[in-house]
């Protein structure tokens, strides 16, 4: 039965409904409990211990002759270890930096990544395990030199994906709370709400408000749209995610739109057959003649039980019951011998929906959920009918308004993120993104956003940069990339005093902010005081020992400070 938006909402999803944990919706829901405890959600993050690394208690040692740097994994005293090392074209070791794991992130079904902990901020591991090579590699992002060493930052959408009930500490990047995790894994309340007043309500047996309980979402009984964005709000990444003015992605509460927290664009590039892109779910499905053919009735629970994850025969024999609710034997065109020899057999997933290559995941594998007829036959892009390939792909359209369009916030900062990764767009993006500087003066976002593209698009409009950028600020962000980049033109502007208070306001925002150290280090060398630079750049090798530039960058410094 489908909820009308018109008619009584859940309760559970407005503001104020707290969340309780998997252990209270346990009292009544063991078989459910359970079997969710098994799935790769319910697995989703943990504290390294025996149960999670029965294959690593040997120690592990290998070497990127990329990066040319040596990675080993240790377990001792019932915790894990990893060290980054390097060593000159002598031997000599050059530098040494071990972290105690604080987190492992994910199931085990791909892989793992890990987390270490620096004072209140969360870092990703540069290295992964891979259940595809039943190994070790660089974690994702490492393998192409955009992070190194213990330093990519675990964002704030990652970890609310990734985890239960994370607890960022406000207006920051990368700063969590003590304990950073109210609850670890993915648990019952990231489908069905807040179950504060659910589980009041069943241990006081209080009646119904209607023909169902309306005091905890069931995603089954929501409009496809509501339905769906239940599962979008971690399986559909998009390639911009741009937050509605002053919302988290903790503020979205299922049963709610999920538009209302967050806008989803994506680019019309057409997709490749042997590849899938991971957490594009949505994308995927759109694109198949199943989901086109059901007037949006098909979605991610059509076919999937979140609550159980099955495997091998069982599963293939379970999708394909749901393949045969719509479909017959007889409309497969295979003879019988040839749907025979697969293995497991009768096996509709193996031939419409195998696993493919992720781009963006080394050696890892997904299911291709486009659902092709024909295989090797690469389906259109999943647009919508009538917009330009210049265009954006906007998904979190209102339900009441399948023709709307996104606001011009949305659309400028959407442009500014695609633009970054394809090039294509930055001449759109920076037209979209000019005109809501415009319309847009106070902003935050969109002044800081215009600002950094200026000092690329245009060199020498360097004052209208600034003048975005101290907009941005006056507005309230708090960015530090906006703070660094702002700091650097009032230097340039002769102003050392502003580029001071800018440089040391982002290094308290973001106390691993790198930029920032190399920006207050070069203001000292140019004011002659090279101790107060050799102290910063000492700085960033105190919590990146690994960096580079700063030991050379320090050298020189110190070399200065003798002479004088």
């Amino acid at each position: 039965m489908e909820q009308d938006q018109g008619s009584t909402e859940y309760l559970n999803a407005r503001p104020g409904v707290a969340y309780v944990g998997d252990e209270a919706c346990r009292e009544c829901h063991e078989p459910q409990y359970k079997d969710f405890k098994k799935t790769g959600m319910g697995r989703s993050l943990s504290i390294p211990g025996p149960g999670n690394w029965p294959e690593f208690t040997k120690p592990v040692r290998f070497s990127s002759e990329k990066l040319g740097r040596t990675y080993t994994v240790s377990v001792s005293g019932r915790k894990m270890y990893h060290t980054e090392s390097k060593r000159d074209a002598n031997g000599k070791l050059e530098y040494s930096e071990t972290h105690e794991v604080a987190f492992t992130v994910g199931s085990g079904d791909v892989g793992r990544s890990y987390l270490v902990a620096k004072g209140d901020a969360l870092f990703l591991s540069p290295i992964s395990s891979y259940s595809g090579i039943r190994g070790w590699d660089l974690s994702p992002g490492f393998e192409v030199g955009q992070f190194r060493g213990f330093t990519r930052p675990a964002w704030n959408l990652c970890l609310t994906c990734h985890s239960g009930l994370p607890r960022p500490i406000a207006d920051t990047r990368n700063r969590y709370q003590d304990p950073p995790f109210r609850f670890l894994a993915v648990g019952c309340e990231r489908c069905h709400g807040p179950g504060e007043l659910h589980v009041r309500e069943r241990r006081e047996n209080a009646p119904f408000r209607g023909p169902i309980d309306f005091s905890i979402v069931n995603p089954a009984h929501l409009p496809p749209q509501l339905r769906d964005d239940v599962c979008n709000q971690c399986h559909f990444l998009g390639d911009a995610q741009i937050l509605r003015p002053a919302k988290t992605y903790l503020d979205f509460r299922p049963g709610t739109p999920l538009g209302n927290v967050v806008s989803v664009f994506s680019a019309p590039i057409r997709p490749k057959i042997d590849v899938v892109k991971a957490l594009s779910h949505r994308e995927q499905i759109e694109m198949s003649r199943c989901w086109s053919g059901s007037n949006g009735r098909l979605g991610c629970i059509t076919c999937h039980d979140p609550h159980v994850q099955l495997h091998g025969a069982e599963a293939a024999a379970y999708f394909r019951t749901k393949c045969l609710t719509c479909h017959t034997v007889k409309t497969c065109a295979l003879p019988a011998a040839r749907r025979q020899s697969t293995s497991p057999p009768d096996n509709c997933i193996h031939c419409h929906m195998p696993k493919k290559t992720v781009a963006n995941i080394g050696h890892s594998a997904l299911t291709d959920h486009r659902i092709l007829r024909i295989p090797t036959q690469n389906p259109p892009v999943s647009a919508p009918m009538g917009e330009s390939p210049d265009n954006l792909i906007y998904w979190t359209r209102p339900r009441q308004n399948p023709e709307a369009k996104p606001d011009l916030r949305a659309l400028a900062l959407a442009y500014y993120e695609v633009s970054q990764v394809y090039p294509q767009f930055q001449q759109r993006g920076f037209e979209v993104l000019e005109q809501a500087a415009r319309e847009l003066p106070n902003d935050a976002e969109v002044q800081a956003a215009y600002g950094l593209v200026l000092l690329l698009a245009r060199p020498g409009s360097s004052a209208k940069a600034s003048q975005a950028l101290q907009k941005a600020i006056d507005s309230g962000s708090r960015s530090v990339e906006v703070q660094t980049r702002l700091a650097r033109l009032r230097l340039s502007e002769g102003n050392a005093a502003a580029a001071l208070l800018l440089y040391n306001e982002a290094i308290e925002a973001d106390p691993y902010y790198t930029p920032a150290y190399f920006g207050l280090a070069h203001l000292y060398a140019g004011t002659h005081d090279h101790q107060s630079a050799a102290e910063t750049l000492q700085k960033i090798l105190e919590y990146d020992p690994g960096n580079e530039e700063a030991s050379r960058a320090l050298a020189d410094a110190r070399g200065s400070s003798s002479h004088q």
